[in-house]
């Protein structure tokens, strides 16, 4: 497989050897734990405006899932399955306690995973997580094309690069998530391979989290990129309303709020720590 290491945008500056895996991960401050847990084919990068929170007030650590920023590949492919078994293990080895989990997307299919069954999650900020969607007949047909469309940039089709930054703008939106994107667009053919493995695992009965929903007792904030054309608002709606303690908080962006309204999201999950 394919190493990411060194190769693509990241702000990890520490690693931690899990499975045979090198998991890079930044850590810094003290006090309330913050794990962040980033997108399919993202990175901690992602998660740069947290660490403007107050340092001496909150612990905020982001990792690398295997095989993106400067984490090394695993031999199994790319799955909320692996990525939570690799976040529960970093959890253990940093011996974590009391923690909020901030997750988008793949991130936050592993954050509801890991608080289904870990009682040290004291907080959930679920940005379009996947694994909530109503699921149906389009579901699989719209993961098909996604799959063809990546599969195109592991074949080095040469309109790959150009049909990637075409579908990059309708993910990350904002004027302040450019410079994000076009870091995320020029890596796309190295991107590709661990989005096929991502968007080919999202078919599994397994990843339809909805069952675990009953096993989250703790608050969840729902921060939703409500212009979001892949993980779309009106799927989901069901799903988030059956979590037992939920705020829902709505974002007129694409898909990471951190990236693209960095700053309105810290003073709202700021607001949600200090009110639970």
């Amino acid at each position: 497989m394919i190493s990411f290491a060194q190769k693509l945008p990241s702000i990890a500056d520490k690693s931690v050897n899990i499975d045979g895996i090198n998991i890079a991960y930044k850590d810094e401050g003290a006090g309330q734990v913050i794990l962040c847990l980033h997108a399919l084919g993202h990175s901690s990068k992602d998660f740069t405006s947290l660490f403007n929170l107050p340092l001496e007030k909150y612990r905020v650590i982001a990792l690398d899932f295997p095989g993106q920023g400067h984490s090394s590949s695993s031999s199994l492919p790319a799955s909320s399955i692996l990525y939570y078994s690799i976040a529960n293990k970093f959890i253990q080895l940093l011996e974590l306690k009391n923690i909020i989990i901030v997750g988008n997307s793949i991130g936050g299919a592993v954050a509801m995973r890991i608080a289904s069954s870990n009682p040290n999650v004291k907080l959930l900020s679920l940005s379009n997580p996947a694994g909530l969607d109503k699921r149906g007949f389009i579901a699989p047909l719209f993961l098909n094309f996604m799959i063809h469309f990546f599969q195109r940039g592991e074949k080095n089709k040469p309109s790959f690069q150009h049909q990637f930054e075409l579908y990059y703008k309708n993910v990350l939106i904002t004027d302040s998530a450019l410079e994000r994107r076009n870091e995320i667009v020029d890596n796309a053919y190295l991107l590709a391979p661990v989005l096929v493995q991502g968007w080919t695992s999202f078919k599994l009965k397994e990843e339809d989290l909805r069952p675990i929903i009953k096993n989250i007792s703790c608050p969840v904030l729902f921060t939703w990129a409500m212009k979001d054309k892949f993980v779309q608002f009106g799927r989901n709606k069901k799903a988030i309303s059956e979590f037992k303690k939920q705020n829902l908080i709505k974002y007129p962006i694409g898909h990471t709020p951190y990236i693209e309204l960095p700053e309105r999201f810290n003073n709202d999950l700021i607001s949600f720590i200090e009110n639970h």
